[in-house]
């Protein structure tokens, strides 16, 4: 099984767990000294660093580059489709609320959920805790500053109020290590968010963006005005389509890094670069240039060459649950991936999979799935869904169903029962039988088994076409 690197918010954790490792003991090594972890520094510990594991079939026998997919698979639209035509009213969603789109019970689900679990000690958390924490959420003050700000820079959104992670049973592969349950998703630079309350403290603020809410330093946004919304949004944007390209401002200070999927509104184009529009936390107007290279201005007609540049950046990815260290799990992966063609998806997988044109694998063998997938998918613009796992559908190579998506591990069994992971961590191109010649492949977990669905997101939802067909007969009646 394919964890899904997606955050969700129904973990069941338990109220007071016990420790899954046996009693402390005086850790040695090799030579018999105590352990040198414990307070060494790292230059002074000559630890040999463990090797490439054993090589996943598909990894090497398809290429890990979209550029054969995109080739075969994939068409120059001629025109914008209909999805692409509605991306500004979601993105600057946040910025049209006057009170927070969620009651206060549902945007508390967190001080519900988490009871119990291990800190990054791999300790159970004390219930004091969870005390403290609730306490900082504040959410007696939900709803009393609703202000409208914007980010200035990249942000973790946190569940609760904290840096700190929770784990559910570290013991237990996939639910140690990367999965914090606290990690819910993350927020790009000079981002329109929605401002609810602040916690106790002040330190943390509770945001809504247009996709997710959660938690964020209060020091990471800063209140717009009205005139500064309306300047943002009557502007041209720019829609960046290259990571990691630093934005300074006009002191040559550094601001953030660029992103695929961010979007900046545009001030000017000269020469051989964009001037963009940001802002600082004095709501103070800042031009900054980037080269054209790293993005276009307006929504992009889906076309090969962009799909070429965008896909190969992404598969340079390493995993990042929720976002974390500033990478990306399975559904902002894809989600980034089309945001420069200006198509807004949601953040979570199960909110992507109900998007656009959904297709139903329920009671289809494994062959007529991908049967299904063959004859009705579009490539680059279909997702597979899973439980808790999204993949991008590359159309088909040597007569192989091809994904692209960014995944923890594959589930594994060992002899004796024994449940593990084998790591990928990171962005691929694979079939839907990804690691099935693995020795301790546990074939139950295969992805083609669990495939649920197939969404065309490009496409408008059956529901919707049949409405508007019915809409017409009675006008023609």
């Amino acid at each position: 099984m394919v964890l899904g690197g997606c955050s969700t918010h129904n973990p069941n954790l338990l109220s007071s767990p016990k420790s899954p490792f046996p009693p402390s003991k005086t850790d040695t090594n090799q030579s018999g000294l105590a352990d040198p972890f414990c307070c060494m520094l790292p230059q002074d510990i000559g630890v040999k660093l463990p090797e490439l594991g054993p090589k996943v079939n598909d990894l090497e026998r398809f290429e890990q580059s979209v550029i054969p997919y995109v080739e075969q698979n994939s068409v120059d639209r001629e025109k914008l489709l209909e999805i692409q035509t509605v991306f500004d009213t979601r993105y600057y969603a946040p910025w049209g609320y006057s009170a927070p789109p969620e009651k206060r019970e549902e945007a508390a689900w967190p001080l519900r959920a988490f009871r119990g679990g291990y800190g990054s000690n791999l300790k159970p958390v004390s219930p004091s805790w969870f005390e403290e924490i609730a306490h900082q959420s504040n959410f007696v003050e939900y709803g009393t500053l609703n202000q409208k700000a914007i980010t200035l820079k990249w942000m973790d959104i946190r569940a609760l109020p904290s840096d700190k992670p929770l784990y559910k049973d570290p013991s237990i592969a996939g639910e140690g290590y990367p999965f914090d349950l606290l990690q819910n998703s993350s927020v790009n630079y000079n981002e329109a968010v929605f401002v609810s309350h602040t916690s106790k403290d002040g330190a943390w603020s509770y945001i809504f963006t247009n996709n997710v809410s959660g938690w964020v330093k209060s020091d990471g946004i800063s209140i717009v005005d009205n005139q500064t919304i309306s300047t943002i949004q009557k502007s041209d944007k720019v829609y960046i389509i290259e990571d990691n390209y630093p934005l300074r401002d006009g002191q040559n200070r550094f601001l953030a890094y660029s992103r695929i999927g961010m979007v900046l509104p545009l001030d000017r184009e000269e020469g051989e670069n964009y001037y963009v529009k940001t802002y600082d936390r004095n709501n103070t107007l800042n031009i900054i240039s980037i080269p054209k290279r790293t993005a276009h201005i307006g929504a992009s007609k889906i076309n090969k060459k962009d799909l070429i540049s965008i896909g190969n950046q992404l598969l340079k990815n390493t995993y990042g649950w929720g976002g974390m260290y500033g990478e990306r799990d399975c559904s902002s992966m894809i989600r980034d991936m089309v945001t420069p063609f200006g198509i807004w998806l949601p953040r979570n997988s199960a909110a992507q999979s109900r998007k656009g044109e959904v297709i139903s694998f329920s009671g289809m063998s494994n062959d007529e799935k991908l049967s299904t997938i063959k004859t009705k998918g579009v490539p680059f613009e279909t997702i597979v869904y899973l439980k808790g796992h999204v993949l991008l559908y590359v159309g088909t190579y040597q007569d192989n169903v091809l994904v692209m998506h960014n995944i923890w591990g594959i589930r594994t069994i060992d002899k004796e029962g024994n449940k593990g992971r084998h790591i990928i961590g990171r962005a691929v191109i694979s079939t839907l039988e990804l690691g099935s010649e693995l020795e301790t492949y546990d074939p139950a977990m295969k992805l083609l088994n669990r495939a649920e669905s197939m969404n065309i997101f490009t496409h408008t939802p059956l529901s919707l076409t049949r409405t508007a067909k019915s809409n017409n007969t009675k006008k023609q009646l």
